[in-house]
């Protein structure tokens, strides 16, 4: 007996209808009769049938023009990248096929819109899985548009101010452009999985925020409103710098202030401010003003990478991040302000034969510095450095405290301000955590043992010619500077050997966890001594400040010091094969770079392309490098049921 079922089929009725289909073309819908046993719900009648259809095919996605589809878009950019290659950049013909590429905006739009319906209607996907689709496309649209603006005004622009260079950045427009477009048509799943995927993991997730970032903003340090002179515009220069930026390193392939205009200097500091913080704390921060509710997972990612005790105090500790950092930074630049009005050529713009020219301004200036500094990034506006100010006691005082504090790590000042809270009020603070303990005092020998290695080194070479207070003072300078930082008041290029060796091992070390500073970590040097004392003296475990070490923080330092020796040891070589430079600065140019000091013996702007290339990626490593390497293997603790059995080694 057939009867009708009331209810929807459980397969035929429930997610996405049978209209839609990838190609986008409706199909109709065919009703569903089941046949049931006695007692069994009735099928709909053919009305019900009929408007449920009328339903489905509504939801459908409308067919689309054949000129709108994916091949066809890509077929015809792909023509038009042919012959906007060839011709370019012939004026009226440049002028035409811009024209066409601008028009194609609007189709590309459309179909990468029709494709994201197509996929939800197919997959039932919820709206909160959109959201990093939406943000993809946001980002991808934005860069397109750009693309084609710049395209515009180099077009617009009197052949005889661009030359070959003009048409190398047309034809790098037009390339970048049509390889938005197929990403965005093509290659939107596949990152979309690779994000996914890193945003279940700390390590992978600060790599690729890192990568994103160096990524746009190498883009936006190529465009001609950040440069003074179009003619010094290189992706490759771009890329290197913004490496240097989001990394925090400092290193410069040329002069910031002659060669970027204020819009370039800007990108280049907001560039530093997003890497001393890092992406995942600012956009947990910007969230947390906007009221919403991070997710557990996230929550748990973030915990996990600024070291929070609970969830509870994730958000106060993201927040504090934040709050202390600007703090600081404004009042370092309040202190440089001050410190700068007494010298007029800061405030003019660049200046042949003037050193401290370039700024423009005493307070962008004052602004520039202090976050330079206290991110350890050593980027400078002056076209000679800081070596005109190495007699300002208050410049080498502001910028040296800056650098130092930065390097301490947030971890030491939350518990250095809860401390101060605890004084002021009157009561007594409990014992300092073992974690400031040991960076404390493992920054302030450091810091003594550097200034009296370059006061005995450099005092009747580099520093011959001034007077013993200022050896002295910057003597302590730049043993500051050798921490990560990579400003200088004296120059590098005139250093001896050992003063480089020294530099080079000082920056090897860099600064504390959790801190804008690169390095291996000075808490790492502390449980290598702790080890190695230990192992000398036949002691069970190693201890310092009266606490035993954990075997897992041993074995994490030697992880990350012998990773770290590995990988340095690869780009020295790689640099001495390539590039035809002194040995010494070679090797400084690339532990300067894994330590992302930005400390260098005049080498940086002569490297060649594949030495750019080497010295971006050793920054890169370098930044995520030794903190990556730790969560990793913090997270590969495996619980076993069995233990291998035991033979020994000969070592020594």
């Amino acid at each position: 007996m057939l009867r009708v079922d009331p209810s929807p089929p459980p397969s035929s009725w429930s997610g996405a209808p049978r209209a839609a289909q990838p190609g986008g073309r409706g199909h109709r819908a065919e009703p569903a009769l089941t046949v049931a046993s006695p007692g069994a719900p009735s099928v709909p009648p053919p009305s019900a049938a009929a408007g449920a259809a009328a339903a489905a095919a509504a939801v459908a996605p409308r067919p689309r023009a054949a000129w709108m589809r994916p091949a066809s878009l890509l077929a015809g950019s792909a023509v038009l990248l042919g012959l906007d290659l060839a011709f370019a950049i012939g004026p009226r013909v440049s002028m035409a096929l811009t024209a066409l590429e601008t028009l194609l905006v609007p189709a590309w739009v459309a179909a990468v819109v029709s494709l994201e319906r197509a996929h939800r209607t197919l997959t039932g996907a919820q709206a909160e899985a959109s959201r990093p689709r939406l943000a993809l496309f946001l980002l991808a649209l934005g860069l397109l548009l750009a693309c084609i603006g710049e395209k515009w005004l180099l077009v617009w622009q009197p052949a005889g101010d661009t030359g070959h260079r003009g048409v190398v950045l047309y034809r790098s427009y037009t390339v970048l452009a049509f390889s938005l477009a197929l990403g965005g048509l093509l290659g939107r799943r596949p990152l979309e999985r690779l994000l996914a995927t890193a945003a279940e993991q700390p390590a992978r997730l600060m790599a690729v925020s890192f990568g994103i970032a160096t990524l746009i903003g190498s883009f936006l340090l190529t465009l001609p409103q950040s440069l003074r002179n179009i003619e010094d515009a290189s992706f490759v220069d771009g890329l290197f710098m913004s490496a240097s930026a989001v990394c925090v390193t400092g290193l410069a392939v040329h002069g910031i202030a002659e060669t970027y205009t204020p819009f370039g200097q800007a990108v280049l500091i907001l560039l530093v401010q997003i890497g001393g913080l890092g992406i995942m704390v600012l956009s947990t921060f910007f969230a947390i003003l906007a009221g919403r509710r991070l997710r557990l997972r996230d929550a748990a990612v973030m915990a996990e990478l600024i070291d929070a005790e609970s969830f509870a105090r994730l958000r106060r500790n993201v927040a504090a991040i934040v709050l202390f950092t600007l703090g600081v930074e404004l009042v370092g630049a309040i202190a440089l302000l001050f410190s700068f009005l007494p010298y007029p050529q800061i405030a003019s713009g660049p200046v042949p034969g003037e050193p401290l020219s370039g700024a423009g301004d005493h307070l962008w200036a004052a602004v520039f510095h202090a976050i330079s500094a206290y991110c350890n990034a050593g980027f400078s506006l002056f076209g000679g450095g800081l070596v005109p100010l190495v007699g300002s006691p208050a410049v080498s005082a502001v910028l040296g405290g800056l650098v130092i504090f930065g390097s301490l790590g947030f971890p030491v000042h939350d518990e250095l301000v809860r401390r101060l809270r605890l004084r002021l009020r009157g009561e007594r603070p409990p014992r300092m955590s073992l974690h400031s303990r040991v960076v404390l005092l493992t920054t302030a020998v450091l810091f003594v043992a550097g200034a009296a290695g370059f006061l005995l080194l450099e005092w009747r070479r580099s520093m011959a010619g001034l007077s013993w207070p200022v050896k002295v003072m910057a003597s302590f300078f730049q043993s500051a500077m050798t921490r990560s930082a990579g400003l200088s008041t004296v120059d590098f290029g005139l250093m001896g050997p050992a003063a480089l060796m020294l530099t080079s091992m000082m920056m090897f070390i860099g600064g504390a966890p959790g801190s804008t500073s690169g390095g291996v970590k000075v808490t790492t040097v502390a449980a290598l001594f702790a080890a190695l004392r230990a192992e000398l003296r036949g002691d069970e475990a190693p201890h310092l400040l009266g606490r035993t070490l954990p075997a897992a923080t041993v074995r994490r330092a030697l992880g990350v010091a012998f990773l770290s020796m590995v990988l340095v040891s690869a780009f020295v070589l790689i640099l001495l094969a390539l590039e035809p430079h002194d040995p010494m600065g070679l090797a400084m140019e690339a532990v300067s770079a894994f330590a992302t000091a930005g400390l260098s013996a005049n080498v940086t702007p002569s490297l060649s392309a594949p030495g750019k290339v080497v010295v971006t990626l050793a920054m890169f490593i370098g930044r995520i490098g030794p903190l990556t390497m730790a969560l990793a293997l913090a997270n590969q603790a495996r619980a076993r049921s069995y233990r291998l059995p035991e033979e020994r080694v000969g070592i020594g």
